[in-house]
């Protein structure tokens, strides 16, 4: 299927590295205008059809800023990708610390709460916004519990947000990707090794460019009746 976004403005957070960086190359090979989000954007392109913006999703003045340039340089919004989080560190929560809960709840719930309220107003009606949750929103992820609690805290207002923004038609889901091959899935270490082949139906972890490409499908027009939903790729991990 031949996905064509030209003339469409498209705003990834965290859009520098891993699976945002797999979807700024997916975009951008479909036509999109980009408006491009993270801590550090040197190595983000930037050009006519391309805008690299720093950002901290956990400040939301700096949220605000970022989709003011976008609109007074593409206009308004089309799609917005919701991307920018963390992992923490691997444990069980007896061990983790209340800075390291703070973090993740500043980062990847309040992070795209911060990120949701800035860019549905500079929204087209009919625009679709997709949060990058995880499997571990939809199901138990031991060792890694207070992730678990940000990512069903996305995959929340995801489904919330899909009623409440009926009358714009603008539509909302969630990409729940497993263990993917990034360097976030690396800082995990050795632990990493316990799910690979166990759990996984496929034998192997997913790819950035495969969750990429789900991305580029859901958000996009031949994708019109999808509302509401958590997708998961998991190589099969929600079957068992």
């Amino acid at each position: 299927m031949q996905i064509d976004l030209t003339g469409q403005t498209v705003l990834i957070t965290g859009a520098a590295g891993g699976i945002g960086r797999a979807m700024t190359d997916a975009f951008s090979s479909a036509g999109a205008r980009l408006v491009l989000s993270d801590l550090d954007v040197a190595e983000l392109p930037s050009g006519e059809t391309a805008l690299p913006l720093p950002c901290d999703v956990t400040d939301a003045a700096s949220v605000r800023a970022v989709v003011a340039e976008a609109q007074k340089r593409f206009g308004q919004l089309d799609i917005a990708i919701n991307n920018a989080g963390i992992s923490g560190p691997f444990g069980t929560l007896s061990q983790l610390s209340a800075e390291d809960w703070s973090r993740l709840i500043a980062v990847n719930l309040t992070g795209t709460f911060n990120a949701l309220q800035a860019e549905i107003p500079a929204m087209r009606d009919g625009g679709r916004i997709l949060n990058v949750a995880s499997l571990a929103g939809v199901a138990g992820a031991p060792g890694l519990a207070a992730y678990a609690a940000t990512k069903h805290g996305v995959v929340g207002l995801t489904r919330s947000l899909a009623h409440e923004l009926r009358k714009q038609r603008i539509r909302v889901n969630a990409l729940c990707p497993s263990f993917t091959e990034t360097p976030m899935l690396d800082s995990m270490g050795p632990e990493k090794t316990r799910f690979e082949t166990p759990l996984n139906a496929l034998g192997r972890f997913g790819t950035a460019q495969e969750m990429a490409d789900a991305a580029l499908w859901i958000t996009s027009p031949q994708n019109s009746f999808m509302n509401g939903q958590a997708i998961t790729l998991d190589g099969g991990i929600s079957a068992l």
